[in-house]
């Protein structure tokens, strides 16, 4: 799965996601097809991929040998939201080889108020959060 995050749009492969506010870092984040082989999938629960929804995508910078203090962070961040109203499912991509961001989080909220209301458990490792809406399906 490869994330790419793009100032304007391209045309390609996969899904385009536009950004519900325009003071975001990354306007527009596209998602290639899982057979593009840059990320894999380490973690799936619930339906990422339902109708419906806003959906966070949050790209995480985790330094090299850092892993295994990462997964253990989202874990516990994850099973506090994974219980709460308005969560729909998620998925945690890492990446292959060197990327800026190693881990992407995908998940899908009901809406923008039960994404807010859930609040977000602190981690230790920068994060570019930011709700998206589907553009254009692949």
């Amino acid at each position: 799965m490869l994330i790419r995050f793009l100032a304007a749009p391209e045309r390609g492969p996969g899904e385009l996601y536009r950004a519900l506010r325009d003071d975001v870092e990354f306007r527009f984040v596209r998602i290639a097809p899982a057979d593009s082989g840059a990320y894999d999938v380490v973690h799936e629960d619930g339906d990422p991929d339902g109708d419906g929804g806003v959906v966070l995508i949050e790209p995480f910078e985790v330094p090299e040998g850092a892993d295994d203090e990462f997964l253990a962070d989202w874990n516990a961040a994850m099973a506090l939201l994974a219980g709460t109203q308005g969560y729909l499912g998620t998925r945690l991509y890492r990446s292959h080889g060197e990327a800026d961001f190693r881990f992407v989080n995908v998940v899908r909220w009901s809406s923008p108020l039960m994404y807010a209301r859930a609040g977000k458990p602190a981690m230790p490792f920068t994060s570019h959060p930011a709700l998206y809406q589907l553009v254009t399906p692949s």
